[in-house]
């Protein structure tokens, strides 16, 4: 068993317990301690003595010549002041170094292997091999120890061995891989992991696709490493499929991150694959066997390697190998497991008592039955793992069949020597081969070979560093191997350095001898080395043995510990650099100084050293303003202009000494108040209300100013309230909490101090947010928008109004939406995109350089409802001497609030009939008249007549037309109406005033009876006092605007604003006019227009007055060019011409009309008598034609019709001509249907309808005739009506058929068309069936046609036959066309019967013609013998024998597609159209006569176009074909 390991409180971390060295040989012993400084001992057998050591950081090492032939003890003792610790090391002695347990097995070909070694060694790596762990045997490891310790310059501490264990054998680089290869057999290899490493080479020489495996490889912790593999391309026709595994089963594809990386790359020149992966920042639970698999087609290959992570020197910590076979998890699920992880981890081992004891040498010798009391007694719970071990050491070696004796595992010699490699052969007529790391060795002056008998020697003459390898020996399939060490001579100090003390500036040098003259030395300073680099303030010099290190002038920061190192030896010193003793000679005195005056200080000291200058304990650096001089002692500090800031204790304090030289300096400044740097315009200090003020107004003055703060006449000295004040020596601040706006005014701050005094006066501000607006007022809504006002808010909060936020919420809603995110600079706004029908309402916010105020008051709620469009389609559908019918079609858009009816309106060309002298009023009449306008008052005239818009005064002046007209029956129209009130209310005025003359006459009597006011007049007497009252606009004057559109004294255009009107039109006719622009463009346009008129005429225009005129240009320029062409076109023929010239303002306009949109461009005005619209239908309509009635004849009226809802009247729909009242005569004119003008075909039993359209006026008078004869009405029925005539049979009989003539008449006019009526039926059948002839199997058959066809030609018979015995029928022919047919393939010895049906386009005839008689089939000569057949299979699949073709029809006339399809059994055809089925349609009629098949389109539109299929499915398949069809409107 191995010793117990140290407490973890060891000044020693790494610990050598045995070396063996042969006798008479060199040997070196190290050891590591914990920290740097540690004094070390060495002593020999319990006595110190002089010996040469090294010391490298915390390495010890100690070089023993090993003089003596018995066992010596060597100690290592580490102490400090308070105590010590020990370390033993035994040497013993070793003539050659003995090869290891196992070596016969390492050596054995790879094909001996025993296949459960093998599998053993191929485990992953958490499992321990048996063979490993005897390593942990102390016999085992000390010839390791040996073997490490016998090379200088490959010095390292000694892995723990639990590490050893758990990780694989490490792999040298790749550039060392072969030798590190023979290594492993040789006994500085741990555990099995060569034979695993020899078993994967043999593996690599089978592969099929590596041309480069990667190597195994070492990395530091922390540390990058890469692998490579390689596949040659040149016979893979894509990339092989490579997985990297780590252990089994691992796959690292799916860790891959920040610590692993993996890549591939291709060659095209080389054709070769590269896979690479590359481990980062590598940690020690990395190590272990990685596996990689290629994959390629049925091709297989793969290639293990071993990552080997080396842990930091002082991480590992010796333990007790009885501890590995300690298991982990004891009691749980994993116990009976081996936990190598925690052997990896750092841990603390209590040492176990008693002596050291062989569990092993114990094992081998006890029996079976007492190793569990054996592994008990010492504490080793894994007894399973000690058993494999033991049992593999008791494995006996097989001998080789080559080798008699091998090659030991290792040699050793000194630099210059010879060394001698033998091997006995056990045949000697095998081959032999020498190999160095792998490369073959020839004879040579270095290399020699013997043979002895059986004995193959090599000697290598003269031995340097550069035959430091591994060799091997080949005989035959065998191999043996060996190592080679060369070491070189220690160099030895031959005299140590000195302890040298000296004083700052001296020149230091530092010697030492050596052993050899040109020996590597290395001098360092407290551990680190020291180069002789040419800048540097180290010189090492070199004078043949002796070594010198020069400082020409030292320093403090040169004392150190200075040791000098060689390969056989190291010495140490200490040179100590002190300063010399410091005087002051002159120090600094106190100054009083003027603010920017000069302070200079100055100071002497006994040494020429540099030295700080300090101010309050700050360090003062020269600058352009502080001057910093040094000449020899003295030291000297001036600032030329001192500023407040200069002012404070200052000191100088020389480098290197703790010496401090004090001064104090003292500034004097009259206070100053520095208002202008705060950058406060006009002294004014702005602050929003409710927010905190601190007012910092800087001041200077020295000694620091008392500052005082007032408002007005009261001091403000109150040091918690809202408003205080504070005072700094820098600055006097100014609190105001919560700022109010009462805090308004002007503050005054004054400063004083013993210099003086400053007074300033600063204005404070407070702002706040505005106060909310009043509740916004909607007065205006449509379709989706309205239109809102609101008056600005009372307060604005100290500053102006910089906008409104809008927002709207639905009423039922309290999620309020904002509506502009730019502020509304105006106090309207229209809300747009609201839903019709829903109740809103909306909110303004007022916004300020502040904030935003609090919402208003909502408006009052409202719903966005829209006026239909006008309706469409107004045209007129008849015409008597004293009607008008008129018919439309409703509004394109309708909208939310529905449609309630229509309303028509007409005005008589020229403003009413003249022909006709309008009737008076009667006095119900005048009476419901006045008693209107004065119940609607207010509105018309009164108060609320401002408020009243044009639209609703003409809608209550159209409510008071429909209820006088309803009275009286006249038709007045509105201009009617307002001009009789007009006079009722003149007549009125001048009686009033006729009255008021009289009373002022001297001595005036009273009125005659005859001038007093009629009750009517009394009435009207009353709304001329409310009109006086309430001081509105004259009534006349009002009633005359509403009768004539406007103004009566409305000023014409000036030439001025005409040619304004002119240049806009010809700037922007093309979007004025164009369909292009939309309504809203155009409005804004005509509004610009709108704007520059008024701006130079300023008789504020409105937008309908600049239409109109432009209308009237328009029109007197048209007029007078067609003028002037008619009268171009007379002068041509040599008559005079009246021309007409044209203005300038008419030229420019005639320009413009060469634009098509500008001359076509009209605006849709009324006529000039729009104002007298008589009301058609005084109650709403909700049928779309009426027929006004009560016209006188010969009249021109216009007309025009209005939608209802609950929005109001929609705009008029005015029909663009003058109607004339009188009937007009339009010829007869029959529209036959195109499928009448050829003959029309009914069977027999079905219903003839037929309907043809004609026009006519008036009435056309129509009249039907059969066959020159008049129709018998009890069989046919006939209809007529303005427009069409209808012919009905409900059954149709043969005795229907014939021509039918129609003539339409219209007083001496008529028109004429013939239509052919055809009524078919079956036919009957075939006139006498006869036998003509029979020969052979055939038989001849002649028959004549039928007597009846029908009504319809013949299209075919068919022939049956049937055999006499059982009378059964046969369908021999179909659709035959000629009356005789031949008969055949009968059968000889039958009797047949044949018989005949006739065919036309009703069908077959219902019976048949039969041969009276029966034809024999007679046997003739040899007797014949019929072939058997096999039936036919006549089933097939369906197919088109003729596809569709892509089709183009007229609108309105039938179309049909057609295809043939043939297939058995009948398949079922289907049409589609666009891909969907047509089924029930009425507008399709589908049908298949012999395989054809039909699709008829009944008057098609340009919506019937399309992709037409046409799918044929039977049990066999499918089958279809497609065509496109286009429908063409006629021009």
């Amino acid at each position: 068993m191995p010793e117990p390991t140290q407490k973890t409180g060891s000044t020693f971390t790494e610990q050598q317990k045995t070396v063996q060295v042969a006798g008479g040989s060199r040997t070196e012993i190290t050891t590591q301690t914990v920290k740097t400084g540690v004094q070390v001992k060495w002593q020999q057998d319990g006595k110190s003595e002089k010996t040469v050591s090294q010391t490298e950081h915390t390495k010890r090492t100690v070089i023993v010549d090993n003089k003596v032939t018995h066992q010596e003890e060597f100690s290592v003792v580490s102490g400090d002041a308070k105590g010590g610790l020990k370390q033993d090391v035994k040497l013993k002695e070793s003539s050659v170094i003995p090869p290891p347990p196992g070596e016969a097995e390492e050596t054995k070909p790879n094909d001996e292997v025993p296949e459960k070694q093998n599998a053993e060694e191929t485990k992953p790596n958490d499992e321990v091999p048996e063979k490993e762990n005897e390593q942990s045997k102390p016999n085992d490891v000390e010839p390791e120890k040996q073997n490490e310790q016998s090379k200088p310059n490959d010095v390292k501490p000694e892995k723990a061995k639990d590490e050893d264990e758990s990780s694989s054998t490490s792999t040298p680089t790749p550039d060392d891989h072969s030798r590190s290869s023979d290594r492993k057999g040789s006994g500085w290899a741990h555990g099995e992991g060569q034979q695993h490493d020899a078993d994967k080479r043999d593996d690599s020489q089978r592969s099929t696709l590596f041309i480069e495996k990667p190597n195994s490889g070492t990395v530091s912790v922390g540390g990058d490493i890469k692998f490579v593999a390689k596949m040659e391309a040149k016979d893979l026709l894509r990339k092989p499929v490579v997985k990297w595994l780590k252990g089994k089963w691992m796959d690292l594809a799916s860790k891959a991150g920040k610590h692993l990386q993996l890549k591939d790359t291709f060659d095209r020149i080389n054709k070769t694959y590269t896979f690479e992966m590359q481990i980062i920042k590598a940690k020690e639970n990395y190590a272990g066997n990685y596996r990689c698999e290629v994959t390629y087609k049925d091709k297989f290959d793969s290639c293990s390697f071993d990552l080997e992570v080396i842990a930091a020197p002082d991480a590992s910590q010796a333990l007790d190998i009885r501890s590995a076979f300690k298991r982990s998890g004891e009691g749980q699920e994993d116990a009976g497991e081996l936990d190598f992880s925690g052997l990896l981890k750092r841990r603390e081992v209590k040492p176990e008592e008693g002596p050291e004891i062989d569990v092993w040498e114990i094992l081998k010798s006890a029996s079976p039955n007492e190793y569990e009391k054996i592994a008990f007694q010492y504490g080793i719970t894994d007894l399973r793992g000690m058993l494999k071990r033991l049992k593999r050491m008791k494995r006996e070696e097989k001998k080789s069949a080559a080798f008699s004796k091998k090659l030991d595992p290792a040699y050793q010699i000194d630099k210059g020597g010879r060394v001698r490699f033998v091997v006995e052969l056990a045949d000697p007529t095998v081959e032999l081969k020498w190999y160095k790391n792998g490369q073959e060795i020839r004879p040579s002056a270095k290399y020699i070979f013997e043979h002895k008998g059986n004995q193959r020697i090599l000697f290598i003459n003269n031995c340097t560093l550069a035959d430091d390898a591994a060799y091997q020996v080949c005989a035959g399939d065998e191999k043996c191997s060996t190592e080679l060490f060369v070491r070189e001579p220690p160099v030895l100090v031959t005299k140590e350095l000195e302890n040298i003390s000296t004083y700052c500036g001296e020149r230091v040098e530092m010697e030492c001898e050596v052993s050899d003259e040109d020996a590597n030395v290395k001098w360092f300073k407290n551990g680190i080395e020291i180069t002789n680099e040419p800048r540097s303030r180290y010189r090492l010099k070199v004078d043949g043995k002796k070594h010198i290190l020069i400082i020409d002038e030292a320093d403090r920061g040169d004392s150190a510990t200075y040791s000098v190192m060689t390969t056989g030896g190291q010495s140490a010193a200490q040179l100590q650099v002190d300063l010399r003793p410091l005087k002051i000679l002159q120090p600094l005195t106190d100054m009083t100084v003027n603010l920017g005056k000069e302070i200079n200080m100055k100071c002497e000291i006994s040494e020429n050293v540099p030295g700080r200058w300090y101010r309050n304990g700050q360090l003062v650096h020269g600058s352009d303003r502080v001057k910093i001089y040094h000449k020899g002692r003295n030291h000297r500090l001036i600032i030329p202009n001192c500023l407040v800031e200069d002012e404070g204790d200052y000191s100088f304090v020389p480098d290197l000494y703790l010496i401090n030289i004090p001064a104090n300096v003292h500034v004097i400044d009259p206070p100053k108040i520095h208002f202008d740097g705060l950058n406060y315009p006009d002294n004014t200090v702005v602050v929003v209300a409710g927010t905190k003020l601190r007012l910092e107004v800087p001041v200077t003055g020295e000694p620091a100013p008392k500052i005082i703060w007032s408002r007005g006449d009261k001091w403000i000295t109150d040091l918690s309230g809202r408003i205080r004040a504070e005072s700094y020596p820098d600055h006097g601040l100014l609190v105001i909490d919560s700022a109010e706006k009462d805090d308004t005014g002007t503050y005054r701050i004054m400063v004083k101090n013993e210099a003086g005094e400053a007074v300033a006066h600063i204005k404070i501000k407070v702002v706040d947010i505005p106060d909310a607006p009043l509740a916004p007022e909607v007065t205006e809504v449509g379709e989706d928008w309205c239109t809102m006002k609101w008056e600005p808010p009372l307060y604005d909060g100290g500053c102006p109004i910089l906008g409104y936020f809008i927002e709207r919420k639905k009423k039922q809603s309290s999620r309020w939406m904002r509506l502009n995110f730019e502020l509304c600079k105006e106090t309207n706004f229209e809300p747009k995109k609201m839903i019709e029908g829903v109740a809103y309402e909306v909110r303004v916010f007022a916004v300020n350089s502040i904030g935003t105020s609090k919402p208003s008051m909502p408006s009052k709620p409202f719903v966005p409802l829209a006026v239909t469009s006008a309706p469409t389609m107004l045209t007129v559908d008849g015409v008597t001497d004293t009607t008008v019918t008129m018919k439309w079609r409703p509004p394109d858009h309708i909208g939310a609030a529905g449609l309630d009816g229509y309303v028509i309106e007409y005005c008589f060309e020229g403003g009413g009939d003249e022909k006709q002298e309008k009737a008076e009023f009667t006095n119900q009449e005048l009476d419901l008249l006045v008693d209107c306008v004065s119940k609607h008052g207010p509105h018309i005239c009164g108060a609320l007549s401002a408020k009243t818009t044009k639209g609703e005064k003409s809608k209550i002046w159209a409510e008071i037309q429909a209820k006088v007209n309803t009275k009286g029956g006249k038709n007045r129209s509105v201009a009617d109406l307002k001009q009789k009130w007009n006079a009722l209310k003149k007549q009125t005025k001048n009686k009033l005033s006729q009255v008021k003359k009289e009373s002022n006459v001297e001595n005036a009597v009273t009125p005659e009876p005859t001038k007093d006011l009629s009750s009517l007049e009394k009435r009207v007497e009353a709304m001329l006092q409310l009109e006086e009252l309430e001081g509105t606009l004259d009534i006349k004057d009002d009633l005359e605007d509403d009768a004539n559109g406007g103004p009566a004294d409305t000023p014409k255009f000036a030439d001025e604003e005409l040619n304004i009107l002119v240049d806009n039109i010809a700037k922007l006719g093309p979007q004025l006019f164009g369909a292009q622009t939309s309504r809203a463009d155009k409005d804004k346009i005509w509004a610009d227009i709108q704007k520059q008129l008024n701006a130079v005429g300023g008789k504020n225009r409105s937008i309908e007055e600049i239409k109109r005129a432009w209308n009237s240009l328009k029109k007197q320029t048209k007029k007078k060019i067609e003028h002037n062409k008619a009268q171009k076109l007379l002068e041509s023929k040599g008559e005079k011409a009246n021309l007409i010239k044209l203005l300038p303002i008419e030229k420019r306009v005639e320009v413009l009309l060469e634009n098509k949109e500008i001359f076509s461009g009209d605006f849709h005005e009324e006529p000039d008598e729009a104002e007298n619209w008589i009301i058609a239908n005084p109650e709403p309509t909700d049928k779309t034609r009426l027929t006004i009635t009560g016209l006188p004849t010969g009249s021109k009226i216009f007309v025009r019709v209005k939608a209802l809802n609950a929005a109001g009247q929609s705009e008029p729909r005015l029909h663009p001509n003058a109607i004339l009242v009188k009937e007009v005569i339009v010829p007869p004119k029959i529209r036959l249907p195109r499928h009448l003008k050829q003959t029309y075909i009914r069977k027999v039993g079905e219903a003839v309808n037929l309907v043809i359209p004609f026009q006519g006026k008036p009435r056309p008078k129509v009249s039907w005739k059969k066959n020159g004869s008049h129709v018998d009405k009890t069989q046919i029925s006939i209809r007529n009506s303005e427009c069409d005539t209808i012919l009905f049979i409900r059954k149709a009989e043969r005795s229907h058929s014939g021509k039918y003539d129609l003539k339409v008449k219209v007083e001496n006019l008529q028109d004429k068309a013939a239509i052919y009526i055809q009524i078919v039926e079956r036919p009957g059948p075939p006139e006498s069936v006869v036998i003509e002839e029979v020969w052979g199997e055939n038989v001849a058959l002649e028959w004549k046609p039928p007597t009846d066809n029908g009504n319809a030609a013949i299209t075919g018979y068919t022939v049956q036959k049937a055999d006499k015995k059982t009378m059964e029928w046969f369908t021999v022919l179909e659709h035959y066309h000629r009356t005789s047919a031949t008969i055949s393939e009968l059968v000889i010895g039958n009797e047949y019967y044949f018989r005949v049906f006739s065919e036309n386009m009703c069908g077959l005839s219902e019976t048949a013609t039969r041969t009276p008689n029966a034809a024999l089939i007679e046997k003739e000569g040899k007797p014949y013998k019929r072939p058997e057949y096999s039936d036919f299979d006549f089933t097939e699949a369906p197919q088109f024998t003729h596809p569709l073709v892509n089709t183009v029809a007229i609108a309105g006339y039938n179309a049909t597609l057609n295809c043939s399809v043939r297939g058995n059994p009948k398949p079922k055809i289907t049409w589609m159209k666009n891909k969907v089925v047509i089924m029930n349609d009425p507008r399709y009629r589908m049908f298949s006569n012999q395989s054809v098949c039909t699709l008829e389109i009944r008057k098609p539109s340009p919506y019937d176009g399309g992709t037409y299929t046409c799918k044929a499915v039977n049990d066999l398949g499918e089958a279809e074909v497609e065509c496109k069809l286009e429908v063409k409107v006629a021009q």
